[in-house]
């Protein structure tokens, strides 16, 4: 009972047996109407071949009551299961076939009741009271005597060879009982015929899509699902989808686990560079605190500035790695929702720009901002668009060398066939590593390369790429090898009632 297949079977089968016994019930019952049917009918008809031959018979038997008596028992010679009765229009018993009895003189045939029965179908067979056996119910056929077209009497006949519940015939009960039983060993043969088939229709291809699944699992979703897994996906039907589905859930959570397992290694990566770029600086700068701490009465003044400039860039450094931390975790916040409002976002990188024109001016590094007019305006959350922005033109600082230049670019673009705002920062730097194209946007990703000169574990990149996509836009790189890198966002725009940026 803990398979599908027995449990389909016992369903099938116990089904398959209440039927049979009910279609048995049935056929005895069937059987047992057709015989009191033909019962009736060769009693009516017996008793109108009487009436046709004796139409006076009434009158024959107040002539002759004895050999009126004698004729009647004539008649039932050879039927002997059969009782004949001359009944008035009163319904005494008058004459019989049988041995006369006393309390015949009380005695009255319920010829209402008869009469009632016969009006409401003249077909179906009478039950009534056996006179010779007072409260036994009896197979009864009545018909009337007339005298100028009116019911001077009736003939009835009885029949004690059959009757509603216990009286059948032996043969018939036999035949009836062999019938139901064939027919009840025939539904049984039918069930378990279904059952078969239904087997190999269903349970068998759900027990061996329910083996293919266990063994995947004992497997860890850890080799790819191929479609000798799940047979059954070329059938259109239930079980055809099943397998399809079983086929994609496993495909989804390959791919969840293996992206789980990816990321976790790279978190474990992160947690390790975090560490090693939170030590070395805080290492520096305790190392610098405590030489001036030691020094500061014969280390002269110029020294302790230098050491203590140092200490307070290593401090600032590590402020602001701590920062970047804690607005990632806060950007990857379940909670976390963006507040859009329409904005001109050629004029949100005009005020970035100017911010880090001092700085730029000071590298030596050429800043421009460029776009056309008449650009929509942009649908997105201005404060973390001014972070990622700001993230962007910090990256090209660190890698563009003096004398570069540093181009921003905001123009009109598609995005999923809607429109868009596209800004652009291009540097001049050396560009990204091959090695490094594929994940420089990944939060746990840092380049070895550049994490010393840039003094960054990585991070801003990952938190540009996260408000990019809290926006339900796109960022991404175009890497020209030696001439510098140029990372783009893909923003979307404001509703179409909006009015036109100026110029």
């Amino acid at each position: 009972m803990n398979t599908l297949r027995a449990r389909v079977l016992l369903l099938v089968a116990g089904s398959g047996l209440a039927t049979a016994l009910m279609l048995g019930v049935l056929m005895v019952g069937a059987v047992r109407n057709l015989y009191n049917d033909v019962i009736y009918q060769q009693a009516d008809q017996f008793a109108a071949r009487v009436i046709e031959m004796h139409p006076d018979m009434v009158k024959e038997h107040e002539r002759d009551r004895l050999a009126f008596a004698q004729r009647l028992q004539s008649y039932v010679l050879f039927a002997p299961h059969t009782g004949l009765y001359l009944v008035s229009a009163r319904g005494e018993i008058l004459a019989t076939s049988g041995e006369g009895r006393i309390l015949w003189a009380s005695y009255r045939v319920d010829l209402k009741k008869i009469r009632a029965a016969k009006a409401y179908d003249p077909m179906m067979p009478i039950h009534a009271e056996d006179p010779d056996a007072p409260g036994e119910t009896r197979i009864v056929a009545l018909r009337p005597l007339r005298e100028n077209d009116e019911a001077a009497g009736w003939l009835m006949v009885v029949s004690r060879s059959a009757d509603l519940l216990t009286q059948t015939s032996e043969v018939v009960k036999s035949y009836a009982l062999r019938t139901g039983a064939k027919a009840a060993l025939l539904t049984l043969a039918i069930a378990v015929a279904l059952t078969a088939a239904m087997m190999a229709v269903l349970t068998r291809p759900l027990s061996l899509l329910t083996r293919r699944v266990e063994r995947i699992q004992r497997a860890g979703f850890s080799s790819a699902v191929s479609d000798e897994d799940f047979p059954y996906g070329d059938r259109n039907d239930e079980i055809g989808r099943l397998s399809d589905s079983f086929r994609d859930a496993f495909e989804r959570l390959k791919q969840e686990s293996d992206q789980v397992a990816m990321i976790d290694s790279r978190r474990r990566d992160m947690v390790a560079s975090v560490s090693h770029d939170l030590r070395t600086p805080l290492t520096a700068l305790i190392g610098q605190l405590e030489t001036v701490r030691m020094k500061r009465d014969t280390m002269p003044r110029a020294e302790q500035d230098r050491f203590i400039d140092g200490a307070f860039n290593n401090a600032q450094h590590l402020k602001r790695l701590t920062a970047a931390l804690a607005e990632l975790g806060r950007l990857d916040d379940p909670a976390f929702r963006i507040e859009p409002e329409p904005i001109a976002l050629h004029e949100l990188c005009d005020d970035i720009a100017h911010r880090f024109q001092t700085h730029a001016e000071r590298l030596g590094v050429r800043l421009t901002v460029n776009y056309p007019d008449g650009l929509p305006l942009a649908n997105v959350d201005a404060a973390l668009i001014e972070r990622a922005l700001s993230n962007l033109l910090d990256n090209a600082m660190r890698v563009t060398p003096a004398g570069g230049t540093i181009d921003v670019d905001v123009s009109a673009a598609a995005l999923r066939e809607q429109p868009a705002i596209k800004v652009t920062v291009s540097d001049s730097g050396p560009g990204v590593s091959p090695a490094d194209q594929a994940r420089v946007f990944e939060r746990f990703f840092q380049s070895s390369e550049h994490r010393g000169r840039r003094g960054s574990s990585g991070l801003g990149l990952a938190i540009v790429s996260r408000v990019v996509e809290l926006h339900d836009g796109q960022a991404g790189l175009t890497n020209r090898p030696g001439k510098g890198a140029v990372f783009h966002l893909l923003l979307p725009v404001a509703r179409p009632d909006t009015t036109m940026a100026g110029a």
